[in-house]
C-alpha cells in the first residue's frame, strides 16, 4: 500500500474552469477527477495576470474562418443521428417498437399505413437547382432538414442549400413555404441570410417542397467550440460566451420585435449558433414560427426547451429567452471563469433568471436580458483589471449625494466646540479620526434611485421638461389610471422627512402602488427596493438591526432582478458593512470591490473599502485605494482629503492607531499645495480657512504621536498619564515646537472666529492647554 501512495502524485494539468485540476494520478497513471494522464498534453495553459484572461476589448470575439468547403463534405451513406417517422400526417408514427424491429432502413414504406418514406439525401453531387446552384455534396443533417453545399455558378461563390430530411413528407411544401416566408421577413447581420428558394414538384407538377439557398458561413458552431475546447485546442472564456449571448440576444430581439409580427425562434442550442468571423450567426430558422401560431407545430430540443412549451404546445419570447439560458450554462461549463471578487456570479445569476420555471418571473423581453448579460459582463472586466467606458444604467438614476462624505470632508468648527474642556496636565490625545460610516437612514436617503417604468400611466410627468419637482409630493389625477411611479416618489419624499408618521405614511403609498394592476416583472423589483428604504428608516428611527437585515434581504431580492446593475450591489455593501459579513452571502469587501472596478469614479465605493481597511489596521490600502478615484470627479476632491486625514490620523482602535510624525510632515506638505489651486487641475483646491482647519487637526495627531513615543523612550521628567509641571518643562524640543505651531493655529482659529463669545473663549482655552510651559 505504501508503495501505491508513493506513485500516486497531484495531477499537473488545469480544470477547463482555469484553476488546477486538485485530483490525485493513480497507479494506472490516470487522475481520478478529470481522467488525463499524467504525461498527455493538457489544456493551453492560463496567463497569471487577468488582465490577460479573455479578449482585449468589450464584446470582443476571436477571429474564425471557416474551413474549405471540400473538408466540411459528409458521406451521403453515413449514420442518421434522428428518429425517423411515417410521412403521412395522419399516420406519423415512429419508426421504432413496437411498430418495427431491429436496425430501420432510411428508405422505404411505413409498416402501419403503407406511406412512402425516404430520408436519404435528395440532392448529389454535380446536381443542378435552377442551371444556377451546382451541388457539391451534403455537409450536415438535423431534426427536419438535409444541408448541402453548392456553387453559385452565376455569383462564383459558395452557398448552403437546405432541403427536407424526408423528401416525402406530405407536410413538406407547408414547411418550406413557412420556413420561405420567414426568412424573407427577417434580415439581420446576426441572421443566416436567405438568398433565393427554390421549389421542388413533383411528376403532376404540385409543389411538395422547395429548397432555401441562404450564405454559407461555414460550420463552426458553438457545439464544435465546445469540442475544440475539449480536446484542448481552443480557449473558452466566460467572456466569449457573455459575448456569444449577447449577440444571439440581439437577433432574438429583432425576431421579437420586428413591426406588428412577433416571431419566436423556438430552437436555440449551441449547434444552432455558428462563430462566423468575429461574430456569430443564427442559423436554422426552421422551426422559427410566429406567437400564437400553432400549426405546424414548432420544432424544439427537449434538453433546451422551455417548462411550459411541453404543455402548452406554443413557444413564446419566454421559451426563447429560456433556451438561451441554458445555451449559455452549458457553454459556460467549458469557460474560464479565473475572476477575481465576485468572479463570474453576475453571469451566472442572468442565467439563472432566464431559467426560472415561471415564465413571467424570468426577463421581460431580449432587450432586457442582452442589458443585464452586458453589465454582468462589464463587471467581470472590471474585476480583471480592464478598463472600458463607463454606460449609464437603464435603471438607476446616480445618487447626487456621496455617502461616507464625512471621511473626506473639511471639519467644521464645531469638531472642536464639541469636546469636553480639558487641563494642560492631560496628555495631548487627539479624537479618533470619524470614518464616516453611513447611517442607515443616510443609506435610504443618499442610494442610486430608481428610473420611472416607461410603461407607466404617468412616466412623463417624472422628466426634467415637465418641471418634476423631486421633492414635492404628487397626486394621483383624476380619473386617469393609477400610477405606481407616483406612489413610489411619493415614498422617497416621505422618508427624507426622517419622522415616524412619514415613514407610516410611506408604508401606505406601498402598499397603494403593490394594488395597482401591472406587468409583475418590471414592478417587483422596484417595489422590492422601495420597502427596503421603509426597513432603513424604521432602523434609523428606532435602532433596530433587524430592519436593516431586512432591508438587506430585500436588496438581494433586486440583485436576482437585476443581476447586471451596481446599484443593488452597493446597497447590499452598505448593509453588509453596517451588520458585518455573513460568511454565507458576498461580503461588503466583495461587493464595494465590484462596483469600484466596474466605476472607478465611484466615491462611495471607495470610502466603503477605505473604512473596512481602516477597521483592520491597514492604512496603507485605505490610501491606496482612495488614490484610485478618478481624476478629475467631484467625488475624487473627496477622495483626496480623506487620504490626507488617513495618513495623519490617529485611527480608531488599538491596531497601530497613531501615524509615523514624518507621515504626518509629508500630508501637511501636500496639504499646503492645495491651497489656491487652479480649478479643474485635476486636483481640489482648498480656502485659507480649509486649509487652517485641516492644518489644525494634522497638527493635533502629530502632538499626539510626538507625545506617545517621548512617553515610550521614557523621556527624563515624565510619566504615563497626566504631566507634572516638572514634565511640562522638560519637553522634548520637537514636542515644544510642535505646542508653539499649534497654539499659533488655535490663536487664528480663534481670530475667524470672534462670534459668539463662547466659540471664541472654547478655542482660546484649547490655545492655553496647549502652550508648553515656560521656565519664568
Amino acid at each position: 500500500m505504501r508503495g501505491c501512495e508513493r506513485m500516486m502524485t497531484t495531477c499537473p494539468h488545469r480544470r477547463f474552469a482555469g484553476g488546477p485540476c486538485g485530483g490525485t494520478v493513480l497507479p494506472t497513471g490516470y487522475c481520478d477527477v478529470c481522467g488525463r494522464a499524467k504525461n498527455a498534453t493538457g489544456l493551453p495553459a492560463l496567463p497569471e495576470d487577468p488582465r490577460e484572461l479573455g479578449p482585449l476589448r468589450l464584446l470582443e470575439l476571436p477571429e474564425r474562418e471557416p474551413r474549405p468547403a471540400e473538408e466540411r463534405l459528409i458521406s451521403p451513406e453515413g449514420p442518421l443521428r434522428i428518429s425517423m417517422r411515417c410521412s403521412s400526417t395522419g399516420c406519423g408514427i415512429p419508426f421504432a417498437p413496437p411498430y418495427t424491429e431491429g436496425p430501420v432502413p432510411i428508405k422505404g414504406f411505413c409498416p402501419a399505413c403503407g406511406e412512402r418514406y425516404s430520408y436519404e439525401p435528395e440532392l448529389a453531387k454535380g446536381d443542378m437547382l435552377r442551371d444556377q446552384y451546382k451541388i457539391m455534396g451534403p455537409i450536415a443533417h438535423g431534426g427536419q432538414n438535409w444541408v448541402y453545399l453548392a456553387e453559385d455558378t452565376h455569383l462564383g461563390d459558395v452557398v448552403a442549400v437546405k432541403g427536407l430530411l424526408n423528401r416525402y413528407e406530405q407536410d413538406g411544401a407547408r414547411l418550406a413555404d413557412v420556413e420561405r416566408r420567414n426568412l424573407v421577413a427577417i434580415r439581420h447581420p446576426r441572421i443566416v441570410q436567405i438568398r433565393d428558394f427554390v421549389a421542388r414538384s413533383d411528376d403532376t407538377g404540385e409543389v411538395t417542397g422547395g429548397y432555401t439557398v441562404m450564405d454559407d458561413v461555414g460550420d463552426g458552431t458553438l457545439a464544435k467550440v465546445v469540442e475544440e475546447v475539449r480536446r484542448g485546442e481552443f480557449v473558452l472564456d466566460i467572456e466569449h460566451v457573455a459575448a456569444y449571448g449577447c449577440q444571439i440576444l440581439e437577433a432574438l430581439a429583432h425576431l421579437h420585435a420586428d413591426g406588428e409580427r412577433v416571431f419566436v425562434y423556438g430552437d436555440m442550442k449551441p449547434s444552432n449558433v455558428v462563430h462566423h468571423r468575429d461574430g456569430i450567426k443564427v442559423i436554422d430558422l426552421g422551426g422559427m414560427r410566429e406567437q400564437g401560431q400553432r400549426q405546424p407545430p414548432a420544432h424544439v430540443t427537449p434538453d433546451y426547451m422551455a417548462p411550459e412549451a411541453g404543455t402548452s404546445g406554443l413557444i413564446t419570447v419566454a421559451h426563447d429567452l429560456h433556451t438561451v439560458g441554458v445555451t449559455l450554462g452549458e457553454l459556460a461549463r467549458w469557460a474560464v471563469t479565473e475572476v477575481p471578487g465576485l468572479g463570474a456570479a453576475s453571469f451566472h445569476r442572468v442565467v439563472d433568471r432566464a431559467v426560472r420555471t415561471a415564465p413571467y418571473r424570468r426577463f421581460a423581453d431580449a432587450r432586457e436580458m442582452a442589458g443585464q448579460l452586458r453589465g454582468a459582463l462589464r463587471e467581470i472586466r472590471a474585476l480583471r483589471g480592464k478598463s472600458d467606458p463607463p454606460e449609464p444604467s437603464d435603471y438607476f438614476r446616480p445618487s447626487t449625494r456621496l455617502l461616507g462624505a464625512r471621511l473626506g470632508t473639511v471639519p467644521g468648527i464645531e469638531h472642536w466646540l464639541n469636546r469636553p474642556r480639558r487641563d494642560r496636565y492631560e496628555p495631548p490625545v487627539a479624537p479618533a479620526l470619524d470614518l464616516g460610516t453611513p447611517t442607515p437612514a443616510e443609506i435610504a436617503d443618499c442610494l442610486p434611485v430608481p428610473r420611472p417604468y416607461p410603461g407607466d400611466p404617468q412616466s412623463t410627468r417624472f422628466e426634467v421638461s415637465s418641471g418634476y419637482d423631486p421633492g414635492q409630493l404628487l397626486e394621483q389625477e383624476g380619473e386617469k389610471p393609477r400610477s405606481v411611479e407616483i406612489c413610489l416618489h411619493n415614498v422617497r419624499v416621505l422618508l427624507r422627512r426622517d419622522t415616524r408618521e412619514a415613514v407610516e405614511l410611506a408604508q401606505e403609498e406601498v402598499d397603494t402602488a403593490d394594488s395597482i394592476p401591472g406587468p409583475p416583472a418590471v414592478r417587483r423589483w422596484r417595489l422590492e427596493w422601495h420597502r427596503a428604504l421603509l426597513a432603513l428608516r424604521g432602523a434609523g428611527l428606532d435602532d433596530d438591526p433587524r430592519q436593516v437585515a431586512e432591508a438587506k434581504a430585500r436588496f438581494a431580492k433586486v440583485l436576482l432582478e437585476l443581476p447586471g446593475e451596481y446599484a443593488p450591489k452597493l446597497a447590499l455593501a452598505y448593509c453588509a458593512e453596517w451588520l458585518g459579513d455573513d460568511t454565507a452571502e458576498p461580503t461588503a469587501k466583495e461587493l464595494y470591490e465590484a462596483v469600484f472596478a466596474r466605476n472607478p469614479a465611484h466615491g462611495g465605493a471607495a470610502l466603503g473599502l477605505a473604512r473596512l481597511a481602516l477597521r483592520a489596521g491597514d492604512r496603507r490600502a485605505a490610501v491606496d485605494v482612495l488614490g484610485r478615484v478618478r481624476q478629475g470627479t467631484l467625488d475624487h476632491t473627496v477622495a483626496r482629503i480623506a487620504s490626507l486625514r488617513i495618513r495623519a490620523a490617529r485611527l480608531p482602535g488599538d491596531r497601530d492607531p497613531l501615524p509615523a510624525p514624518s507621515e504626518v510632515d509629508a500630508a501637511l506638505a501636500e496639504l499646503h499645495g492645495l491651497v489656491g489651486r487652479r480649478p479643474g487641475a485635476g486636483e481640489p483646491s482648498l480656502s485659507e480657512d480649509e486649509a487652517l482647519r485641516l492644518s489644525t487637526e494634522f497638527h493635533e495627531w502629530k502632538l499626539d504621536a510626538v507625545h506617545g513615543l517621548n512617553d515610550r523612550t521614557g523621556s527624563p521628567g515624565r510619566g504615563a498619564g497626566r504631566l507634572s509641571a516638572r514634565g511640562l518643562r522638560r519637553l522634548s524640543a520637537p514636542e515644544r515646537e510642535l505646542r508653539k505651531q499649534l497654539e499659533s493655529h488655535y490663536r487664528r482659529l480663534a481670530e475667524r472666529h470672534q462670534e459668539p463669545a463662547a466659540v471664541h473663549e472654547h478655542l482660546v482655552d484649547l490655545m492655553h492647554v496647549v502652550r508648553p510651559q515656560t521656565l519664568i
